[in-house]
């Protein structure tokens, strides 16, 4: 005979454990969820005096900020600076990055200066920000007044994986130069570069930032450095035969002895993924800067005539990722 008291323990017990069981499927199922959901995201840049590492921590703030909607996070790498990102986004160590314009050509078409040097045909653009003059910066008593004068003189000209250096290769290539044409070639970083101006270490240096940047800023207040033309015939050939550089020109008053607009020629940064990034994550991140762009622009001086037209069009010479033109079309900036 069945103990009625036994019978309804039993019962009872059975009804609790498949309940609790149920209660924590529930919530297990949901956990699951909510992780496969969220993604983590790094956004590689440069040097933490440049110009690149405060434009991603702005991109990095934006997202952040919005991360209970989208289940995204955001963190900032600082880097060698163009050429470095798009290599460590090419090998999947970083799922963002920034780098120059005329970089951004190279890589898709195929250059010596990328690993691997064939064509980057995965690279996507998001967006482009702001312009990046090529700046050369020296000692008052350096006697350079052009960027001819740099021969025989101790030249900083970039750290190698950085556009700067790059860049001035493509120079010292119109000149006839090499880097033996220097009394002194150096490859500083960003962060050691002014300080070594100013204790007499080197001449000049060079580098692509937006501007006001900190390392011109430290230079100019510190030992009266000065900005210089970067024009001539041969900057002129450089700029007409390529489509990625533009003549452009440095605010007069912008730094300290340097009372005259100065005349230069510049490229522009563009924010680049590969094509592996889902369509959903490169729509949220891109939907995080335009949505909030003017708080965006109030985060550096460099952003403040950022425009949303330009962005989806200027220096941008990979083809667009289909997430950001999902969210242009949305809005409207994209037919």
């Amino acid at each position: 005979m069945i103990n009625p008291v036994s019978f309804f323990q039993r019962f009872c017990f059975l009804y609790v454990y498949r309940t609790l069981l149920t209660c924590l499927l529930v919530v297990s199922s949901t956990t699951v969820k909510a992780e496969d959901n969220k993604s983590y995201i790094t956004i590689a840049t440069g040097a933490v005096t440049g110009v690149y590492y405060p434009a991603g921590s702005s991109i990095c703030k934006l997202i952040n900020k919005g991360r209970l909607q989208h289940h995204i996070r955001c963190s900032v790498e600082p880097s060698a600076g163009s050429v470095d990102n798009i290599d460590q986004v090419r090998l999947a160590k970083n799922d963002l990055g920034i780098t120059q314009s005329d970089w951004q050509y190279f890589a898709f078409q195929g250059s010596k200066e990328f690993t691997p040097k064939a064509p980057y045909s995965n690279m996507r653009a998001l967006f482009s920000l702001h312009n990046e003059p090529f700046n050369l910066i020296v000692r008052k008593d350096s006697n350079i007044k052009s960027v001819a004068d740099l021969a025989r003189k101790r030249v900083n000209i970039g750290n190698k994986g950085s556009g700067d250096r790059a860049t001035m290769d493509r120079i010292m290539q119109q000149f006839g130069w090499s880097p033996k044409s220097f009394s002194r070639a150096t490859e500083l970083t960003g962060a050691s570069r002014a300080q070594a101006l100013c204790d007499n270490q080197i001449d000049a240096f060079v580098s692509i930032l937006g501007n006001p940047n900190a390392s011109i800023k430290e230079a100019t207040t510190s030992c009266q450095a000065k900005l210089i033309p970067v024009t001539g015939p041969k900057i002129d050939k450089l700029v007409d035969n390529t489509p990625y550089y533009a003549t452009t020109s440095i605010p007069a008053n912008l730094y300290p002895n340097n009372e005259k607009d100065i005349k230069t020629f510049g490229t522009l940064s563009v924010v680049f993924t590969d094509k592996r990034m889902s369509d959903e994550l490169a729509y949220n991140i891109t939907k995080s800067v335009f949505e909030n762009l003017d708080t965006f622009k109030r985060l550096h001086p460099a952003f403040a005539m950022l425009k949303k037209e330009n962005m989806i069009k200027d220096g941008i010479s990979a083809p667009l990722h289909p997430g950001a033109i999902r969210y242009y079309k949305e809005v409207g900036l994209l037919p």
